[in-house]
């Protein structure tokens, strides 16, 4: 500090009661008044202070900084989800089925017309072909109606019973039924047909989280024998599966088996809950692996009809059921309560 300094008013230590003035207390300028009333005013709050902190308490009433960080009732709510991570082991994880082809039974409401417009063409006719043979006996007009019947028959309608057939075997889930039947003149005939679709019966098959470790000879034999992408995808599953165990153990032990502090067990529930995190991440890399697909290594003649012909995306989403994504909701809810703490 210079000479000008040490000799100018600013470079002087402000005072005390100047001190009041700038720092908070500008609103009553001047002379500050006594915090108290009386001397036993004093006492009796410096008594108070002194025993709540002999007692280890703190001195500030009502600060958010000394509330429990978890209160009883989260506890409560992350002790359910916790359960409801391990209830989800006796749910479906995976579900399949079976396409079985039942009688027909449903006939088509519109039925496929198949009027032959050659026979009414010759019909119309057929007035001026019995003028021009009325002189015939009946078997020459009776063998005359049977040639044009036949030429009839070789040309349209055999033509539109080929399409019938043909259409048939492009839909093999249809069987086609053509009926003949008479015309009103002698010489027309209509043909009517009838598709009748083959019903289809889904047989569904579950498999629940405990159920995938029991059928691990059966099913777990036919999934390792397959291509490399599926079996990664499985041993995943399987270790969501034990985290879907050991997890939900961690939880309530740390939320009701800590000892220590209310700050100490709540850090060690931040701690522990951060752990939630592993199922979620480990479906997300079992879906991102499917994208890649495999292939089969089964005979796909005795599998299931949903799993289509290898494996990828679709046959994943279709297989998985609703008790994994109940273990992930309830992982998830533990988790996103650890940020919050």
């Amino acid at each position: 500090m210079t000479d000008a300094d040490k000799k100018s008013p600013q470079g002087n230590r402000i005072a005390e009661k100047q001190r009041y003035n700038y720092i908070g207390f500008e609103v009553f300028p001047g002379e500050p008044k006594d915090l108290f009333k009386s001397k036993a005013e004093q006492q009796k709050l410096v008594d108070k202070v002194v025993a709540k902190r002999s007692k280890g308490g703190l001195d500030l009433e009502g600060c958010t900084l000394v509330e429990e960080r978890v209160s009883f009732g989260e506890k409560l709510v992350l002790a359910v989800a916790s359960v409801a991570m391990l209830l989800a082991l006796l749910l479906p994880w995976y579900s399949v089925y079976t396409e079985v082809s039942a009688t027909p039974t449903a006939v088509a409401p519109e039925p496929v017309a198949l009027v032959d417009d050659s026979l009414a063409l010759i019909g119309a006719e057929g007035d001026s072909l019995a003028e021009a043979t009325t002189n015939l006996d009946s078997a020459g007009l009776l063998a005359a109606a049977e040639g044009v019947e036949e030429a009839v028959e070789g040309a349209a309608i055999g033509d539109t019973l080929l399409a019938a057939v043909e259409e048939a075997a492009a839909e093999p889930e249809q069987a086609v039924r053509v009926t003949r039947h008479a015309g009103e003149r002698s010489n027309e005939e209509i043909l009517t047909g009838h598709a009748i679709k083959r019903a289809k019966n889904r047989e569904y098959e579950h498999l629940s989280g405990f159920g995938t470790f029991i059928s691990l000879g059966s099913v777990g034999s036919a999934v390792f024998s397959s291509g490399f992408i599926l079996v990664i995808s499985a041993i995943l599953m399987l270790v969501y599966g034990l985290l879907c165990i050991g997890l939900p153990a961690l939880n309530l032990y740390s939320l009701f088996g800590l000892k220590g502090s209310a700050d100490e067990v709540a850090l060690a529930i931040k701690k522990y809950s951060k752990y939630n995190w592993l199922p979620v991440c480990v479906l997300f890399v079992v879906i991102c692996l499917s994208f890649i697909g495999a292939d089969y290594g089964f005979d796909l003649s005795e599998s299931f009809t949903s799993i289509g012909d290898s494996y990828g995306v679709g046959a994943l989403l279709g297989t998985l059921s609703w008790g994994v994504f109940v273990s992930a909701a309830a992982s998830v809810m533990v988790a996103v309560k650890g940020i919050e703490i």
